[in-house]
């Protein structure tokens, strides 16, 4: 019978914590357990309280209007009711959103480096038919000037979007991980909710907006 010694049960254990092992010679782990640690929040917007100065600040090949205002649902979030009605031929629409504080008096500090963007979204899923459907946009500029981010999202993957009880609503976590690792200070950043062939119309829900 093959047994392990002290010794051996911990090179074994701390083998596969670090990925891969090879043990005696009669077996290995590779591309196993990964112990990563958890990438900081540099920011983050959770919407709990009020809409935080997140605002339509306008739209591109967007015809329609477009509102903000904070909302109590789903523990709190941003409400943004859009309307691509006169649209609904475009691919590609544009909402703009945007925190008005975040200027280059009043930037976002980098830090060690931004290098995904994250939010949730609530949306009628009812109003994409056919080969409609959202997208989105991550923008974002340097206090110097610089574009830093310039993002398109175009599978926010509501393939997989959730059911939220009790409302005609789905729920999709959306994560984008950057091109580039962003290390310059932002002096500002827009959210784009993009119409994609779509004459959707309505309140789309937005939370949890973070940066790292």
């Amino acid at each position: 019978m093959f047994k392990l010694n002290q010794k051996s049960l911990a090179t074994m254990i701390g083998a596969v914590i670090l990925g891969t092992a090879t043990v005696a010679g009669t077996f290995s782990f590779a591309d196993s357990v990964v112990c990563e640690a958890a990438t900081p929040v540099v920011k983050s917007w959770n919407f709990d309280q009020d809409a935080q100065n997140w605002a339509f600040i306008g739209g591109w090949s967007y015809s329609g209007d477009a509102t903000t205002a904070w909302d109590a649902a789903n523990g709190g979030c941003l409400k943004v009711n859009v309307d691509f009605s006169d649209d609904k031929d475009q691919t590609w629409s544009e909402v703009k959103l945007s925190d008005g504080t975040v200027t280059n008096a009043t930037p976002i500090k980098a830090g060690a480096g931004i290098s995904q963007v994250s939010f949730d979204m609530y949306y009628d899923a009812s109003q994409l038919k056919s080969d409609a459907a959202l997208k989105a946009k991550i923008y974002a500029a340097s206090t110097k000037g610089d574009v830093v981010i310039d993002q398109p999202i175009d599978d926010m993957g509501t393939a997989k979007a959730k059911d939220v009880p009790g409302t005609n609503l789905k729920k999709v976590r959306v994560r984008a991980i950057l091109e580039d690792k962003v290390t310059s200070d932002i002096g500002h950043l827009e959210l784009s909710i993009v119409g994609y062939l779509t004459s959707y119309k309505g309140a789309i829900y937005i939370d949890n907006i973070t940066l790292k």
